[in-house]
């Protein structure tokens, strides 16, 4: 399917932009939020689906978790096991099928911003779903979909006095979104909260927590223009549990 193949090369592609871009959003927010989603790791075995070049596996093998990060872009793989440590596990594999990893496995799973890069979705959750040890939390980032849902509009609506607001428009249709990332076409792809609700709900998880992460004024006063944040929702948390048996 050419649609599934361009979403798994694009990265291939991308992957020293990748590298030496600097994650601020993440490092300067959205990193302190994933970790109280996460609660206590030390001590925890955690899998990283889609963990890229293994940024936030280092951060959790630094905490006193023992973390297997699984991603499909070889490039980044190879620079996550150049960087990590002897607590970090790094596969080649794909979020949407997590083959040779073992049912019950793992007390926590992490998705952080994955989903969106994904075609099936669904199967990915199944499969962390299935690695999970009944009790174990799944916490998954996303970009909102406030932020992914119009089509052919680049970011915010401007005026004379700068950022007036940011357009939402074709919410309920599905399907890929294009932009331009580094200087070429890139594939997102748009899901309405409902649906990704629906795919956690319909294999088993629990939804225990649903958030929008904005800065706190620290992170404000040291990040400027995070400034937009709070206007609308950059980023969306999914905090999920699956049942005891």
């Amino acid at each position: 399917m050419e649609l599934e193949e361009r979403l798994r090369t694009q990265w291939t592609e991308a992957a020293q932009d990748w590298i030496d871009i600097d994650h601020v959003h993440r490092t300067g927010m959205l990193d302190s939020w994933m970790l109280g989603a996460l609660g206590e790791v030390s001590g925890k075995k955690v899998i990283d689906i889609g963990c890229g070049e293994g940024r936030f596996s280092r951060l959790l093998s630094e905490l006193d978790a023992t973390v297997t990060g699984i991603d499909l872009t070889e490039p980044l793989i190879e620079r996550a096991r150049e960087l990590g440590s002897d607590k970090e596990t790094y596969l080649h594999g794909d979020a949407e099928n997590l083959d040779g990893v073992a049912d019950d496995s793992f007390d926590l799973a992490v998705s952080y911003i994955v989903l969106v890069d994904l075609l099936d979705y669904r199967r990915s959750i199944r499969e962390a779903y299935r690695v999970l040890r009944p009790g174990g939390r799944f916490v998954v980032c996303n970009v909102h979909p406030m932020r992914t849902a119009s089509k052919n509009i680049a970011g915010w609506i401007r005026d004379s006095s700068g950022k007036l607001f940011y357009p939402v428009d074709n919410y309920t249709e599905e399907g890929e979104r294009e932009f331009l990332w580094w200087g070429g076409p890139f594939i997102n792809m748009h899901r309405t909260i409902s649906s990704y609700v629906s795919a956690f709900l319909d294999v088993g998880f629990v939804l225990e927590a649903l958030q929008e992460p904005v800065p706190s004024d620290e992170q404000l006063a040291e990040h400027p223009h995070f400034d937009d944040e709070p206007r609308v929702p950059n980023f969306i948390i999914y905090v999920l549990k699956k049942p005891w048996d």
